[in-house]
């Protein structure tokens, strides 16, 4: 009889020990997920739009700038820091001999424009042709005067020269259509060269910062070779995860939404953007992907330095119960 009260005391402690072990567990497994890289997800104050936690800003658009053709690089206009317009020029590669070939095919061009336009051999050809004709006539009309007077042999010769008249006249026109075409052909060449030197012009593909510059001034470039990175920053890029068994897709798909960031001096600043992605997958977590582009903006009106900057988190709050704004354009 006493062994049961010692069993029950035994169990009772054994259980409240396993339930401390759980609690444990438990709060590791929270302490782990909220410290996790993994982004989280809440809900508002009502429980009625998303609120992606640990969100990513990354870049929207970025590129390294290649080489297109190969020779020695003979300025660099740029440096890490700088900001760059779209088509703007950043570098030049030596361009010497297209430029040489330019100027040979732009006086060949030239010449066969002059050539082109000009009809004096069609014109001589037609002089030529009325002098034969009246040389041929004036035989004939001696011959029928005074039979004899003029052979045979001669007045078949005047014949002949006055059908050779005839056509030169038709070489002279001809003569002139080649060289409106070769005047063409060497206006093709002219615009080969001209791009030859444009692709020894290296541009910037896109309004951003410069941040590395890979080659030195002097130093010989190959084709594909980078010269620079650019990177856009005036719209970012924030990625998030969204739980699948609480939003659907099509409850945040081209929705506005507003980005926190936390700043180093504690201060918060607000952003805000549209979703512009929602992943058809779902990931093993039970969630699936979506990121929205956000319009940056500066420290201040002087001030060349941007807030938003890639590799920071975020939170940012969908805005699920708003229209769905238009789809983004290809």
């Amino acid at each position: 009889m006493v062994i049961l009260p010692m069993a029950c005391g035994k169990g009772t402690a054994f259980m409240t020990l396993v339930w401390q072990r759980i609690t444990l567990v438990m709060a590791v497994a929270i302490s782990w997920a909220s410290a996790s890289g993994h982004p989280l997800e809440a809900a508002d104050s009502e429980g009625s739009e998303p609120l992606l936690l640990r969100c990513l800003v990354s870049l929207v658009e970025e590129a390294k700038v290649p080489a297109r053709e190969g020779g020695v690089l003979v300025e660099v206009f740029i440096r890490e820091g700088d900001s760059v317009s779209k088509e703007e020029r950043i570098a030049r590669i030596d361009d010497s001999q297209p430029q040489a070939e330019k100027r040979k095919a732009t006086a060949e061009h030239d010449q066969a424009i002059a050539k082109a336009q000009s009809d004096v051999d069609v014109r001589y050809a037609e002089a030529a042709e009325k002098v034969a004709e009246a040389e041929s006539k004036k035989a004939l009309d001696s011959h029928g005067k005074v039979p004899g007077s003029v052979t045979e042999v001669e007045r078949d010769r005047l014949s002949l020269n006055e059908k050779k008249a005839e056509l030169q006249i038709e070489q002279a026109q001809l003569e002139r259509q080649i060289s409106k075409l070769t005047a063409d052909a060497k206006e093709a060449e002219v615009g080969a060269v001209e791009n030859a030197i444009e692709r020894r012009l290296i541009k910037s593909p896109l309004d951003g910062v410069v941040v590395q510059v890979f080659p030195h001034q002097g130093e010989w470039m190959q084709p594909g070779d980078p010269l620079a990175r650019v990177v856009r920053i005036d719209k970012m890029r924030v990625e998030g995860y969204v739980d699948s068994a609480r939003w659907d897709p099509d409850a945040v798909r081209d929705r506005p939404v507003t980005v926190v960031v936390l700043f180093a001096d504690k201060r918060e600043e607000s952003f805000t953007g549209r979703i512009v992605f929602t992943s058809p997958i779902v990931e093993s977590g039970g969630d699936y992907r979506v990121w929205a582009e956000v319009e940056n903006r500066q420290v201040s009106n002087a001030s060349q330095q941007w807030l938003l900057r890639a590799g920071q988190t975020a939170s940012m709050t969908i805005h699920s119960q708003k229209k769905p704004l238009a789809p983004v354009g290809k």
